[in-house]
């Protein structure tokens, strides 16, 4: 029993330190007093977990700052200036690395290309990733990393830290990209599936963190994926693999997919299918990537509006499945399929929703394209990490 309350209180203690560095990255400089009331915590266990965090230079006070009735309190926040984190977004045709402050703040960026490096397999590709998370930090005169957060395509199976699948590209099922990691950075490494990062992302965000909805993300880029939160967790399932809707059929009779299935919503909604489709309407000698089918949609195009117009429905009939299995309260469209044209993706999926599911239903619904500004999915890499560093912080800065 003894045992057993000891695990209890560890994962109180997580989250516990958790939501105070939520709500203390979004407060910016607050009182403990203040970090008390929001997170309705015992001011007490507020100020033990800040103690913990001063002493380890994660949070910082910041003078007095003035309360109700004339009372001063002395202010506490993020130290955003000791400690740094490294975001990493793996997808398809690209990666992206990126450095971040402790309070999520990105610093700087560099994505680099892969459409060009066909020859190159996974174990290559993942020795570029560490190569250029060298660079950045080199770049950024060796600044102390605490955490690397990365976010992979999928399904990821986060059991076991590998990548189940990856379509259109071959040899990821058997890296061990953690470790490869960890091996050529020295640095700890922490692996998420790219649509919970940016599940992630959008709820750091939140002012209202949606603690008693179920809001879902869905990543609809050069793979489809939803990232699930149920009062305010990732849903995860079994094996950590939740959330895998674009390999969900929307087409049993439709072309098979590597997964084994048929008629995958990949296959009719992402980013890859719309430039081959426009590929082959227009039969070029030199094939156009997803770059230029975007600036062609975004100048009106006929062809390319009518196709990135069905794709966006298609996109509907999945999300269609997702709200009659899961019953959601927040629906968030974000990734490279929004970008040509947000107002007609959220115009011709929220009319084939809408047609497809019951009146009753629709109506409690919020579902919305992503105004998130930046690369969501990068970004919620990142925090990840942060969210690491701050449940655990002894792990990580005995190491610096």
């Amino acid at each position: 029993m003894m045992a057993k309350k000891g695990i209890n209180q560890d994962i109180i203690q997580k989250t516990n330190r958790s939501l105070l560095l939520k709500y203390l990255r979004r407060e910016g400089t607050c009182s403990r007093v203040h970090l008390a009331n929001l997170t309705e915590l015992k001011q007490a266990t507020v100020t033990n977990i800040m103690k913990d965090f001063i002493d380890w230079e994660i949070v910082k006070e910041v003078g007095f700052l003035n309360g109700n009735k004339g009372r001063r309190s002395i202010g506490i926040a993020v130290n955003k200036d000791m400690f740094r984190v490294i975001g990493v977004r793996i997808a398809r045709k690209y990666f992206k690395v990126a450095l971040y402050d402790l309070t999520g703040e990105l610093i700087t960026e560099k994505r680099i290309e892969l459409e060009n490096e066909t020859n190159r397999n996974a174990s290559d590709i993942i020795e570029m990733v560490a190569d250029s998370i060298k660079t950045i930090i080199i770049d950024n005169n060796n600044e102390k990393i605490l955490a690397i957060g990365v976010a992979l395509p999928g399904p990821f199976i986060a059991k076991k830290n590998r990548i189940g699948l990856i379509t259109g590209t071959e040899g990821w099922n058997n890296v061990d990209v953690r470790q490869l990691l960890l091996e050529r950075c020295g640095i700890p490494v922490f692996l998420e599936h790219d649509a919970n990062a940016g599940a992630y992302a959008h709820m750091w965000g939140l002012k209202d963190a949606y603690k008693d909805e179920v809001l879902i993300y869905v990543a609809a880029g050069q793979g489809i994926g939803a990232g699930i939160i149920i009062e305010g967790e990732i849903f995860r399932g079994a094996l950590g693999t939740s959330g895998e809707i674009g390999h969900m059929s929307i087409d049993r009779f439709g072309e098979k997919c590597a997964c084994g299935n048929q008629g995958c919503l990949e296959k009719y909604a992402s980013s890859t299918e719309l430039v081959k489709k426009v590929n082959e309407e227009l039969n070029l000698e030199v094939a156009v990537n997803f770059k230029q089918v975007k600036e062609w949609i975004e100048n009106g195009d006929e062809l390319c509006v009518n196709l990135y117009k069905e794709s966006c429905r298609n996109l509907g009939r999945g999300i269609i499945n997702l709200i009659n299995i899961l019953n959601p309260d927040i629906i968030i469209i974000g990734d490279e399929m929004t970008r040509p044209n947000p107002k007609i993706m959220q115009e011709e999926v929220s009319e084939t929703v809408s047609k497809g599911i019951l009146k009753e239903l629709w109506k409690e619904i919020d579902l919305k394209v992503s105004q998130y500004n930046g690369d969501s999915i990068l970004d919620g890499a990142a925090i990840m990490a942060i969210n690491e560093v701050f449940n655990n912080p002894s792990i990580f800065l005995e190491k610096i």
